[in-house]
């Protein structure tokens, strides 16, 4: 029986096409999403009495402004703004080696046997775990595990008052990087993948040993790839909240987790999350002010999206450093 086929149309003609429609579906629902979520969250900043647009457009930039700067006992969304931020940070600098590291092994070192194809297929199937089920991880092993430790270890003198052993900074994005690491240690490994063995086999031909030629030529050339998984991972975080809601995630934090006292990183404290946010906004009934979500919403987008781009701009820079690797 011959496979079903248009009139007229090969096969790769007919997979280009359902790609470019399938491409051009998601661009149509995230633009949509994108212009709902800007005319009804940046109506909660436009005037509705102002005599001119010069005058409208001066008062939405300074309520823009205010929203984004101020605390929020003044309306404003910083220190959830500030704390989704460094969080998002801490959690890629923290996954970042681990999934390299990770890949790196599986690919370059692991023999190729059943035990490593078991752990590849365990890896993808990870991505796949509900991200409660890390936070309760993150809550048994890190927070009552490994933080009610060193508080028996370093902070003894203050129990029972718990240091480390109680919901931080530190637990959620050390959860969040478990959460993330399938996504870097697939495309880790899929880019180390791409790279010729003749690549290889040429380094070590000229002398340099195995450890030489990947530290100088082959992690080089598959840093496009490793900064693909870091996107995805970063945008995954940035908008995860069921999670944090056991791992440090407050509506008012009396403080922030970096300032200007020492040891300036307050690993110990907890944080405010923009998503959190959005939440407990909605959750605000019968009281809830629809355009202020909405405003919230968008800047948590922003957000991910401001991050994104920075990501993308490294990973093109690198990309155009390694030409070699057609990525």
């Amino acid at each position: 029986m011959s496979p079903l086929r248009l009139p007229g149309w090969t096969h790769g003609q007919l997979w280009i096409l359902l790609n470019a429609a399938a491409v051009v579906s998601c661009l149509l629902l995230f633009s949509a999403l994108l212009v709902l979520l800007s005319r009804l969250g940046l109506a909660h900043f436009w005037p509705q009495d102002s005599a001119s647009w010069i005058e409208a457009l001066r008062l939405f930039i300074e309520q823009v402004w205010l929203f984004i700067s101020s605390p929020m006992d003044q309306g404003g969304v910083f220190p959830a703004l500030f704390g989704t931020v460094v969080l998002v940070l801490m959690m890629a600098l923290l996954v970042a080696p681990m999934g390299i590291l990770a890949a790196v092994y599986l690919h370059e070192y692991a023999p190729n046997n059943a035990l490593t194809q078991l752990i590849r297929i365990a890896v993808r199937n990870l991505a796949g775990v509900p991200s409660i089920v890390y936070g309760v991880f993150g809550l048994g092993f890190f927070i009552y595990g490994m933080g009610g430790q060193l508080d028996r270890w370093f902070f003894a003198d203050q129990l029972p008052t718990p240091t480390l052993g109680s919901p931080n900074l530190l637990w959620a994005a050390l959860t969040l990087a478990l959460l993330t690491l399938p996504v870097v240690i697939v495309a880790t490994e899929e880019g180390l993948a791409r790279i010729p063995r003749q690549v290889r086999e040429s380094a070590l031909a000229l002398g340099s040993n195995q450890m030489e030629t990947l530290w100088h030529l082959v992690l080089p050339m598959a840093s496009p790839a490793m900064m693909t998984g870091l996107i995805l991972a970063m945008a995954r975080a940035a908008g995860e909240v069921a999670p944090l809601m056991l791992l440090g995630v407050v509506k008012l934090a009396p403080d922030l987790p970096i300032d200007g006292e020492a040891p300036y990183i307050h690993f110990d404290r907890q944080f405010m999350h923009l998503g959190y946010h959005v939440f407990d906004l909605y959750s605000e009934t019968p009281a809830v002010d629809f355009s202020l979500v909405y405003a919230t919403a968008l800047l948590l987008v922003g957000v991910i999206l401001l991050l994104n781009l920075l990501a993308l701009g490294l990973r093109r820079r690198l990309r155009e450093k390694y030409r070699l690797l057609d990525s």
